[in-house]
C-alpha cells in the first residue's frame, strides 16, 4: 500500500473540496491531479457508474482506466433526476470550493446543477465547465470524444506517413491535455483569489487543447491556407529527425543542427552526402526528407540497433532505440525514475513531479461505485435513518446496497 495522503510531500490543496461531476477521461484526469495535490475530491456518478469503469482491461474487478483516473477520490453515486438526489448534490456544492462538470452544454442546467444553481447554494464557488467544442450556438450541438476532436482539428490529417489514411495519435492526448489545463486553471483561480482577484467561472473545451498542441502549425496553416505535411516519426522543421530502420529494429535519430548532421555523416561513413545539394542545410534536408530517409536507411541496414546506438552515442548524436511500450515500462530509466507506484497492489504511472526528490504517493485507491456515499451523506448532515431512506428510494447508491427497482 502507498503512504496515506497526509504523508505526501506536496499538499497545497489540503482543505479544498472539489465536487466532480465529470466523467470518462478529461475531467477525471484533472480531478485526479487535484486529489494528488491534497484536495478532497468527491466523484459524483450516476447509479450506473462512469463509463470508464467498464473499459478494458479489468484488473481484480476494476478497470485500469478507472483505477488511474479515480485514484485519490471518494465516490458518491446519485440519481440527479430524483429531487432527493439533486438535494444531496446541492448540499455537496454548498460545502465545496470547486465544481467541475463535463455534461453537454445546457444539461447541467436542466438537471439543476448549473452555474446559477451552484452559486445560489454557494456564492463563493468556482464553477468549471468542461465541454468539447464550447457552449456557442455551433459548438454546443457537437459531441465530444478525443478522436472526434483530433479529426476535427486537423491532427489526424498530419499524423502518420504519406499515403496513409488519417491517423489518430494513439494516446488520448486531447483528453489528458485538457485534464492538465483544467488542473492548472483551478490552481490559477485559487491563487488569484488569494490575491484578491475574484474568479467565479472557468471553461475549457477539448478543441482548445487540440489547437494548443499544434500552435505553430495552426498559425502557419491560418496564414498560408496550406495543410501541414504528414510527419511520420519526424518533424517538418528538422532532419534527420525521425525513426530509421536498422538491421534488427528501429532507431530514432535527432540531429536538427548542422554540427549534429556532420556527426551523423561521420558515424554512417557517408561524407559524400555533405556535398549533396539536397542536404546542404537543415532547410534543404527538411524539403528533401524522403530522399534523406532513403540514404540513411540504406546505410543503417548494415548493423543492429545496439551497435548503432553505441556508435551514435559515442559521437554525441542524440539517439535511442524505438522501443515498444512493453519494453519501455521495464527499462532502466523507468526503474530509475520510479515511474510506477502501487495503488491497491496495481502499478500506476505516477504524476510527473518529484517534490524535494520524492514522488507523490497515491493518496488512496480509486473508489468502488458509491463506496463513500454514506460517509459523505453523514458529512452533509444526513442521519443514518435519512441516509437509509435515500438509498432505499434509489436517489443514492451506496456500495454494498442494491439500487431500488
Amino acid at each position: 500500500m502507498t503512504a496515506p495522503n497526509t504523508e505526501a510531500p506536496l499538499q497545497p490543496l489540503k482543505g479544498v473540496r472539489v465536487a466532480d461531476f465529470s466523467f470518462n477521461m478529461a475531467g477525471p484526469f484533472a480531478t485526479m491531479i487535484l486529489a494528488q495535490l491534497g484536495a478532497d475530491v468527491v466523484k459524483v456518478e450516476s447509479l450506473e457508474g462512469d463509463d470508464a469503469r467498464a473499459w478494458p482491461p479489468i484488473v481484480e474487478g476494476m478497470s485500469v482506466t478507472h483505477r488511474h483516473m479515480g485514484a485519490g477520490k471518494r465516490g458518491l453515486a446519485l440519481d440527479l433526476k430524483q429531487p432527493q438526489g439533486l438535494e444531496v448534490a446541492l448540499k455537496l456544492m454548498a460545502r465545496s470550493d470547486v465544481v467541475l462538470q463535463s455534461m453537454r452544454p445546457g444539461v447541467a442546467e436542466r438537471l439543476g446543477i448549473g452555474a446559477d444553481a451552484a452559486r445560489r447554494a454557494n456564492a463563493g464557488i468556482l464553477y468549471y465547465d468542461l465541454n468539447a467544442f464550447g457552449a456557442g450556438a455551433r459548438g454546443q450541438s457537437m459531441p465530444g470524444y478525443d478522436p472526434l476532436v483530433q479529426a476535427f482539428s486537423g491532427i489526424m490529417q498530419m499524423t502518420g506517413h504519406d499515403g496513409m489514411p488519417p491517423t489518430r495519435c494513439a494516446p488520448s492526448m486531447v483528453d489528458l491535455g485538457t485534464g492538465q489545463w483544467i488542473a492548472m486553471g483551478v490552481l490559477a483561480a485559487i491563487m488569484a483569489r488569494g490575491q484578491g482577484q475574484r474568479v467565479s467561472h472557468m471553461e475549457t473545451a477539448l478543441v482548445d487543447t487540440a489547437f494548443s498542441v499544434v500552435p505553430y502549425q495552426a498559425t502557419t496553416a491560418r496564414l498560408t491556407g496550406e495543410r501541414p505535411p504528414k510527419a511520420g516519426s519526424g518533424n517538418p522543421i528538422a532532419a534527420p529527425y525521425q525513426v530509421y530502420p536498422a538491421r534488427d529494429g528501429d532507431i530514432m535519430i535527432a540531429a536538427p543542427s548542422q554540427r549534429l548532421w556532420e556527426s551523423v555523416l561521420a558515424v554512417i561513413e557517408a561524407p559524400e552526402l555533405a556535398r549533396d545539394e539536397r542536404f546542404l542545410t537543415v532547410a534543404d534536408r527538411s524539403r528533401n526528407v524522403r530522399a534523406l530517409e532513403g540514404e540513411i536507411s540504406a546505410r543503417l541496414a548494415s548493423r543492429d540497433v545496439a551497435s548503432w546506438v553505441e556508435r551514435f552515442t559515442r559521437a554525441g548524436v542524440p539517439v535511442t532505440r524505438a522501443s515498444g511500450l512493453e519494453q519501455a515500462v521495464v527499462s532502466d530509466i523507468a526503474q530509475e525514475r520510479g515511474t510506477f507506484i502501487e495503488s491497491d497492489g496495481v502499478p500506476l504511472v505516477r504524476l510527473p513531479w518529484l517534490a524535494d526528490g520524492r514522488p507523490l504517493p497515491w493518496a488512496r485507491r480509486a473508489p468502488r461505485l458509491g463506496e463513500h456515499s454514506l460517509e459523505i451523506l453523514a458529512e452533509l448532515g444526513y442521519d443514518e435513518s435519512l441516509s437509509a431512506s435515500l438509498v432505499h428510494s434509489g436517489a443514492v447508491f451506496a456500495d454494498g446496497s442494491s439500487p431500488a427497482s
